[in-house]
């Protein structure tokens, strides 16, 4: 029974994380650590109640993946996106559609031997790069798209749940000619309709279109293609937010009505506080989830809309638009659609365990289960000691 009581590797290592956390913030608010043992013993809990859930620990571990690969896939990429070796080589026909594995001496390279673990497209460029290098294009826009649409759906879910009356009835109407058009179609619409609005005002903005560049890893010469890259961004955080409001509004409608809220306004609470600091933090959890959920989400629509042809504009990498530009040769070039369609898959499949993951882990009776057993386990050790 002792044995039983022996911590895992997961848990000690979630131990050192909480406690550094805890230490870290110590630095900069003197005594944070003390004053928080409860807070950072719920953060403790959370953490074993992950280590306990192997689904979640494998969708932890391909969205880290994901996130890395977002940061630093242009680098680990062997070649640039918009590099084409055919025009380096004599084998031009053999170079273009090569399958997984092919190998091929770039003669005007300095005799440079190029190698495609997953074959190449119908420009002859590295499949395996072009990969790499579309994670940087999804993880920024994923990370964007919720970025900005979620907070605008929960502040408006916030202010028409607290303030409710013609506030309430303003908010939700405006939600509702939103939600009244699938998403899907209403974001095809947009994005068709802003990328030459938006490719102007990059064009006389120098400064933005530097920043846009730097964070999908481009080069200069794809500062005219941004438009389109941009307008489904848009589109999406136009389309994304609706959803947030409702479900914000909901919860903040039951937990407007509890005590603790009517001792704040009895207190003099102003509103911006009593929602953003006392119902905003216990309504979290469930959002929480929801976002999570919806980083897969936003990851397949944006795939979506490329591979209908929206979206970025070769050479930029996007895995939607090889997955498009793969179908016109399919099963010919089968690669070209297995390979992005299965990192698309993984990526959302990643996103989509987590979630449901997380959606255990914030459960309080889930946490107090775990906290019983250790407890009870710890007792049995000891007196078998």
């Amino acid at each position: 029974m002792q044995e039983e009581y022996k911590k895992s590797i997961l848990d000690k290592l979630a131990d050192k994380i909480v406690y550094g956390l805890g230490s870290f913030i110590s630095l900069f608010k003197k005594g944070w650590k003390e004053k928080n043992k409860s807070k950072m013993e719920e953060w403790r809990l959370m953490l074993y109640a992950l280590n306990r859930s192997p689904p979640a620990l494998i969708g932890l571990f391909l969205v880290i993946l994901f996130i890395l690969v977002g940061i630093f896939g242009p680098r680990l990429a062997p070649w640039r996106y918009n590099f084409f070796p055919m025009l380096y080589t004599k084998s031009y026909d053999k170079i273009v559609l090569a399958p997984p594995g092919s190998k091929f001496v770039l003669d005007y390279y300095n005799n440079t031997v190029i190698t495609f673990p997953l074959g190449s497209d119908h420009y002859g460029r590295d499949l395996l790069s072009l990969i790499l290098s579309g994670a940087r294009t999804s993880f920024v826009i994923s990370i964007i798209v919720i970025s900005l649409g979620v907070p605008l759906g929960i502040i408006l879910g916030l202010i028409a749940g607290y303030y409710g009356g013609k506030v309430d009835e303003l908010i939700m109407r405006i939600t509702d000619m939103f939600l009244a058009f699938p998403a899907l179609i209403l974001a095809i619409a947009l994005s068709a309709v802003l990328p030459e609005r938006i490719q102007n005002f990059i064009s006389t903005h120098e400064a933005v279109q530097k920043f846009v560049l730097w964070l999908f890893a481009l080069d200069v010469r794809e500062a005219g293609n941004l438009g389109r890259l941009l307008a489904v961004i848009l589109a999406m955080i136009i389309v994304w937010w609706p959803a947030y409001a409702r479900i914000t509004r909901g919860s903040t409608l039951t937990e407007k009505e509890k005590l603790y809220i009517e001792a704040a306004r009895a207190i003099g609470l102003p509103a911006r506080t009593i929602m953003f600091k006392h119902i905003l933090p216990n309504i979290i959890g469930p959002i929480l989830v929801y976002i999570t959920l919806d980083f897969g989400g936003v990851i397949l629509m944006e795939a979506g809309l490329s591979f209908l042809g929206l979206g970025a504009t070769p050479p930029i990498a996007d895995w939607g638009r090889i997955v498009y530009d793969g179908a016109q040769y399919f099963p010919k070039a089968w690669w070209l659609v297995f390979y992005p369609g299965l990192v698309v898959m993984l990526v959302a499949l990643g996103w989509n365990l987590l979630g449901d993951g997380l959606r255990d882990i914030l459960d309080p009776k889930t946490r107090r289960s775990i906290e019983f057993k250790v407890k009870k386990s710890k007792k049995e050790g000891e007196a078998n000691a």
